[in-house]
């Protein structure tokens, strides 16, 4: 996982993101790494898309689908009380009206990481923020990293 992702994650679940988000256990697929379905997406700007259309729908799922590294998704990387409470804490600060691409294309990091910049606007506030997406083996993106400081804001 991005080590600057998780270590802000963790600073954010101490601060002000107390929100709680109900998650029924037994839902199908919901954050269980053996469960059937499709994980990633079919392209780094598919995927930044996909990550946010979870957090603004507060699914979960589909957010955990979208998260991981170059080895494939958090979700069978990483214990699963442990993504859940990750994912509530992005879901929290990525909670939005609405958002856009600053630019059209990727800027292109290290190892074939995509970073996009995007622009996240929430009850009259703005903020902008970076999105790194990586290729797992599988061929499918995943949302590998962002970065979370310009966002917390939105969840006080």
């Amino acid at each position: 996982m991005g080590g600057g992702l998780l270590l802000a994650v963790g600073s954010v679940l101490a601060s002000a993101c107390t929100r709680t988000v109900a998650v029924e256990a037994s839902a199908p697929g919901m954050l269980n790494p053996s469960a059937g379905g499709a994980v990633g997406a079919a392209s780094g700007r598919s995927a930044v898309e996909g990550f946010l259309a979870g957090a603004k729908a507060q699914d979960l799922a589909r957010m955990s689908a979208l998260w991981g590294t170059a080895r494939g998704p958090a979700r069978a990387q990483l214990p699963a009380d442990e993504v859940e409470k990750r994912l509530i804490v992005l879901q929290c600060l990525l909670n939005h009206d609405s958002w856009r691409f600053v630019e059209d294309r990727a800027r292109l990091s290290s190892g074939g990481r995509q970073d996009w910049l995007v622009e996240v606007r929430r009850e009259g506030r703005t903020a902008e923020t970076v999105f790194t997406a990586v290729q797992a083996a599988s061929g499918r993106w995943f949302v590998e990293d962002l970065q979370v400081a310009p966002l917390q804001e939105f969840c006080r």
